[in-house]
């Protein structure tokens, strides 16, 4: 996995910005780097599939309240509405774990001993 880079703008601030062109360019730089910080995070889903020792610890209900505490308080911290963080960072977390639960299968298939259904 490659290592994300540092966050650092070549696009101008948004309160500079004086066209729909560095609008445009500034929202795409950010995306690419969101798009790099998610493949990231994802990461980190493979290696809680690949450490957790259960297929029950992949959705961990106090870990879910853990982030969303943790994300409001930075969210308020950088000045981001709640009303745009919790729906991303909940739709975020329910495709992480469901990722999760799919790599955990996975590893567990191929594993020696797996158990394997009828007329595998």
């Amino acid at each position: 996995m490659k290592d994300v880079v540092s966050l650092s703008f070549t696009a101008p601030d948004p309160a500079a910005c004086a066209t729909m062109a560095e609008v445009r360019a500034g929202v795409d730089e950010v995306d690419r780097q969101l798009v790099r910080l998610i493949a990231r995070r994802q990461g980190y889903m493979d290696a809680a599939a690949r450490i957790k020792p259960h297929r029950e610890a992949v959705r961990d209900e106090a870990r879910i309240a853990q982030v969303l505490a943790n994300v409001r308080a930075n969210a308020v911290a950088a000045g981001l509405a709640w009303r745009i963080a919790e729906p991303v960072w909940r739709t975020m977390m329910e495709n992480c774990i469901a990722y999760e639960f799919d790599v955990f299968d996975r590893l567990r298939a191929h594993a020696p001993g797996a158990i394997r259904a009828q007329g595998e």
